[in-house]
């Protein structure tokens, strides 16, 4: 926990960023051509390749906003997520566990919406990439270790309230590591 707050500390200074708690100061089209948003979050993954039960996830994200379209803009980017399962059990008096590591890599698209709300970025959008499955079982004696590589599909829905021109509050949902996530966006511009 430590380092994470040390990381974030990090990013806030390194991008130059004075923190104001003013709510309702984000910029009127946070997501506007030619601005970037850098996201970190987590929520309950999805189980791949037979992962089941609750597991964490881990995401981070960047999307970049290319051109204006409409009312809004069209971002493109990339996401990293990591999720983690285990199943422990017992049959027969023998302990036994099944352990699932996610990692994903996907190139990203979504459409973010101009609403003209100051601070508010509503999107939704679409990804492709490859996931790495990393999966450990320890029945009948001998551990079996087996990583499987395969096509990830992406879908999302989301939106960030900035409570300035560089910190948000962001929320997201579909199939995207994490059925749910929360976390923190910060806004680069030109």
């Amino acid at each position: 926990m430590k380092n994470s707050a040390i990381i974030l500390l990090f990013f806030i200074f390194a991008a130059g960023i004075s923190v104001e708690t003013v709510s309702g100061q984000g910029p009127v089209n946070p997501a506007g051509a030619g601005n970037g948003i850098l996201g970190f979050g987590f929520g309950p993954g999805i189980p791949y390749f037979g992962g089941s039960g609750f597991g964490p996830a881990i995401l981070v994200h960047y999307d970049q906003s290319i051109w204006r379209a409409g009312p809004g803009s069209v971002s493109l980017g990339g996401q990293m997520g990591v999720s983690f399962f285990s199943t422990d059990f017992t049959h027969r008096g023998d302990p036994y566990t099944n352990r699932w590591t996610n990692v994903g890599i996907v190139f990203r698209s979504a459409y973010h919406y101009g609403w003209k709300v100051r601070g508010l970025d509503t999107y939704a959008g679409f990804g492709a990439g490859t996931l790495f499955n990393m999966y450990r079982n320890t029945e009948y004696g001998a551990p079996i270790n087996d990583t499987q590589v395969g096509f990830l599909p992406t879908c999302f829905i989301g939106g960030t309230y900035f409570f300035n021109n560089v910190i948000g509050m962001n929320a997201e949902f579909g199939y995207n590591f994490a059925i749910a996530s929360i976390g923190l966006d910060f806004r680069f511009s030109r």
